[in-house]
């Protein structure tokens, strides 16, 4: 089933999953913390989701719509482990507000796997490239071709490169497909996150056993040649 937790501590909540699944490089997550932080702190902030996963490795925070542009880091990186074996607990994080110290917003369950397989499936060709220099005021525009093509040498005239933003031919055909996805996540059934952490590991760990069985039962066999057949070896 799929679960939202409204209004939670965003930061302690993912902290929690850290501590349980992520075993290795744990200071990933302080990372995430200062980007949800400083996040926060931005007017409009619960129009910029993210996505948050934790693996036995390190976790990592990406911005939606970065995710569903084909050629962004963002998309490389959440696609990446999804033929592993590793237990990956995701979430969708809205971030709503600040409250005292606590970093208040929503958070929704997610199946890395399927997301991974859906954002495959959605995500946008870039076509152009927005790229920030060092000691430059404001960003110069390429189309993505030529900024993929020339990148050592755009970064040899104008400076070290600072931030990179993509965009589709189709900024509002992208908007439409975030807005579905946004809209989908307010259907998820609401739920109480202390409650959910241990069933969700163990979703988790089955979905990855799944996975891997079914990998294996459609992977190609090598034939056996006939003498094999009629003398095998003992």
């Amino acid at each position: 089933m799929k679960l939202k937790f409204e209004n939670v501590d965003v930061e302690q909540c993912l902290r929690s999953v850290m501590e349980r699944n992520t075993k290795h490089y744990q200071s990933d997550f302080e990372i995430d913390a200062k980007s949800i932080r400083r996040i926060a702190q931005i007017n409009h902030c619960e129009q910029t989701p993210l996505y948050w996963m934790s693996r036995p490795s390190g976790t990592w925070l990406l911005r939606e719509r970065e995710l569903f542009i084909r050629e962004s880091s963002a998309f490389h990186i959440w696609q990446y482990y999804k033929n592993t074996r590793d237990t990956i607990l995701a979430y969708t994080v809205e971030i709503t507000g600040i409250e005292g110290d606590a970093i208040k917003g929503n958070l929704y369950t997610q199946d890395y796997r399927a997301m991974a397989e859906y954002i495959e499936k959605n995500a946008f060709p870039a076509a152009t490239a927005r790229v920030l220099f060092e000691g430059h005021l404001a960003p110069m525009k390429f189309t993505y071709e030529d900024y993929q093509a020339n990148r050592l040498a755009l970064q040899a005239k104008h400076g070290k490169e600072i931030k990179l933003w993509l965009e589709p031919a189709d900024s509002a055909a992208l908007d439409t497909l975030l807005q579905n996805v946004r809209r989908s996540r307010q259907n998820f059934a609401p739920g109480v996150f202390e409650d959910h952490l241990d069933k969700m590991i163990a979703a988790e760990k089955r979905s990855v056993t799944h996975f891997l069985k079914e990998a294996a039962a459609n992977a190609p066999h090598p034939a056996l040649n006939k003498k094999t057949k009629e003398h095998p070896q003992r």
